[in-house]
């Protein structure tokens, strides 16, 4: 991959040293030119190069991939997203590895060219850097450090899986690759220095395109991809709802549940009942006659999952669900605690009983907020002695959430 050797037929013995000079042969490439093309499709900037075969490889490695990505980050909010996401997170590594080294490699291979040092490099430094990250330990193959490359992959065969299960482990396996490519590129590095050591470099100035403006994009990339990969470490855990700062107040005319803790509150009329001992629940109210109920659940929601992906959850547990029958009748906008909301309403029937229920959820960062309101009825009407609107309304709009 890096290019056919060509020296100087006349090398030049500079005087003090018995080491010969030869003179490079630069072949003009535009570094700006190669970098843009890499930026648009990955792997063009290569084949501008003259690099076809490594550009061909990026290309066709990295487009597939960046399909797949986009196509499985839509099916990761749905009943089977967390059938994919090891696969999304594998596919996104690769896309987001690749499109850096595209337009990186590119860069600096024309900057090569135009000094005419690319003909002296045996193994790409970039390459071998690259082949680290993505697997185990190719990159040392491919510099030729087989007994490295094998004490690697197979001392990796039995840790990465492990490791890969967790959000912790896998950001240890993500330092790990990163120490992986930063050292197969040094050992590349250095065997390139010796190597130009004997190249009589030019002493113009290096022109184009600053370094630091891919560098600084690729180091943008990276951070964005490890905050990415470190959201299984942010997200809230509601597996247990902490109700340890909780209390009910009550007066003639309203209950009052307050959270510290969460900094949610909510009021409703006197006529309910709140109860905060579900451990997955803030809380669980109903009214006397039990004809109207609600509740308010927290849900970790990662920021790349759409809040759409809700519905489809909803439809697949009423789906599921035993001894009733459950359809989505519409979705409507809603606000709650001044934060945008959706509203779907659905309809619920076990035996005689038809349950109306909806359920209005926001989101405020990694949280979605869910308070799902219940009205039952039989196939004769109402079975409260009123409809429970007008006290969905009242909690509705007592209803403090975090923003």
């Amino acid at each position: 991959m890096g290019g056919t050797l060509s020296l100087s037929l006349n090398p030049i013995e500079p005087s003090g040293t018995s080491t010969p000079l030869f003179d490079p042969q630069p072949v003009p490439k535009s570094s700006l030119v190669a970098f843009l093309l890499s930026l648009v499709l990955p792997g063009a900037g290569q084949i501008y190069c003259g690099k076809s075969s490594r550009g061909f490889w990026a290309m066709g490695i990295c487009l597939p991939a960046v399909a797949l990505t986009a196509y499985l980050t839509i099916q990761l909010g749905s009943p089977e997203g967390k059938e994919y996401a090891l696969f999304w997170g594998i596919l996104l590594r690769i896309s987001l590895f690749l499109y850096v080294f595209g337009f990186l490699d590119a860069f600096f291979t024309a900057r090569e060219m135009t000094a005419g040092t690319d003909a002296y490099i045996a193994e790409n430094p970039r390459v071998a850097a690259i082949l680290n990250l993505l697997t185990r330990g190719f990159g040392y193959f491919y510099l030729g450090q087989r007994t490295l490359g094998f004490a690697v992959f197979f001392g990796l065969m039995f840790f990465q899986g492990p490791l890969a299960k967790t959000a912790a482990g896998g950001l240890v396996m993500e330092f790990v690759l990163a120490v992986m490519g930063v050292h197969a590129y040094a050992i590349a590095r250095k065997a390139e220095e010796e190597i130009l050591a004997t190249v009589k470099l030019p002493n113009r100035p290096v022109t184009g395109l600053p370094s630091a403006i891919p560098i600084g994009l690729a180091v943008l990339l990276a951070a964005g991809y490890l905050a990415l990969s470190a959201i299984g470490l942010l997200l809230p855990d509601y597996s247990h709802v902490d109700q340890s700062a909780a209390h009910i107040l009550q007066d003639s005319q309203t209950v009052v549940y307050e959270n510290p803790e969460y900094g949610v509150s909510l009021k409703a009329p006197a006529s309910w009942t709140l109860n905060h001992t579900e451990p997955t629940y803030i809380l669980l109210a109903v009214r006397s006659d039990r004809a109207c109920s609600a509740t308010l659940q927290p849900l970790a929601w990662s920021p790349i999952i759409s809040l759409r992906s809700f519905r489809g959850q909803l439809s697949d547990q009423l789906s599921k669900a035993k001894d009733l029958t459950g359809k989505i009748l519409d979705e409507q906008p809603a606000v709650l605690s001044s934060l945008p909301a959706r509203d779907i309403r659905v309809s619920i029937n076990q035996g005689t009983q038809r349950l109306t229920e909806h359920h209005i959820f926001a989101r405020n960062g990694m949280t979605l907020y869910d308070l799902t309101t219940d009205e039952l009825s039989t196939e004769e009407g109402n079975i409260g002695e009123s409809s429970c609107a007008t006290d969905f309304g009242f909690i509705r709009n007592n209803l403090v959430l975090p923003h």
